[in-house]
């Protein structure tokens, strides 16, 4: 850690789902790990259950960030026509087992949680044990698109739809100070294409299941609305450096 930080609190990180968006989780990274901020429990949702797992893992974010650059996300996806839908996410939890270790959460190198919606009551489920692949799977599988994946005899889908910021079941996870990222804010123009415009209204829905994001004690909100029709790889990543820089003071001082 950098003697720059001068971390004597526990910090938990939220991530928040949000599709392409949650490139800007990386971007956050980056800036954490320059000015050496310690990171003691992790959650998400989505997008972000995928890249929070990593870092839980022990990934680096140099590796993380290679691997956004390389993969090409539409492989993992396999279509397979089925009554709940049209596409399975089996390739993405094998991809997750061969880069992360077919690991349960408790081999994990941080406490981590991620999210998960029952399809028949819409409730959330917080994974914290079992095999973290299957959990992020489950926790990123859009409905009606993605097919439902079952567990313990119930179905579940993406975790957004039930709590896209779970900033709750982090606090109870032996930290001190909560750093969430919130990946959705507003657009202040309409959006270019049809998949900018789907980005920004999934985003809104999202947003209503984030509950209180203020209970979080520094809240970053990347500007990625306004940045609808980036080439999203690289720009969506300085967007989120840009956000966490603007709040790392704020972040410095509550983790002293």
């Amino acid at each position: 850690m950098s003697p720059h930080a001068n971390q004597t609190k526990r910090l938990g990180l939220v991530l928040s789902g949000g599709a392409t968006f949650g490139l800007a989780h990386i971007g956050v990274l980056q800036v954490l790990e320059e000015a050496g901020v310690r990171i003691d429990a992790v959650g998400g949702t989505s997008v972000g259950a995928l890249v929070g797992a990593a870092v839980a893992a022990g990934k680096s974010v140099r590796e993380i960030t290679q691997v956004a650059y390389r993969i090409n996300w539409l492989h993992l996806a396999r279509p397979m026509p089925h009554r709940y839908g049209f596409i399975s996410f089996r390739k993405l939890e094998w991809f997750l087992k061969t880069w992360l270790g077919d690991v349960d959460f408790e081999e994990l190198e941080l406490p981590f949680i991620c999210v998960g919606t029952d399809v028949l009551t819409g409730e959330a489920r917080i994974f914290r044990t079992g095999k973290v692949a299957q959990a992020v799977r489950i926790s990123a599988s859009v409905p009606p698109i993605v097919i439902p994946a079952r567990v313990d005899g119930r179905y579940y889908v993406d975790g957004g739809f039930s709590n896209n910021l779970p900033i709750g079941p982090v606090q109870d996870m032996n930290v001190d100070a909560i750093l969430a990222v919130n990946l959705f804010g507003q657009a202040s123009r309409m959006p270019p294409n049809y998949f900018a415009y789907a980005q920004l209204i999934l985003g809104h829905m999202l947003t209503r299941t984030a509950g209180d994001p203020h209970r979080a004690t520094v809240l970053v909100i990347p500007n990625l609305a306004e940045n609808l029709a980036a080439r999203f790889h690289r720009t969506y990543i300085q967007v989120g450096r840009d956000a966490m820089k603007s709040k790392l003071p704020e972040l410095l001082q509550a983790l002293r």
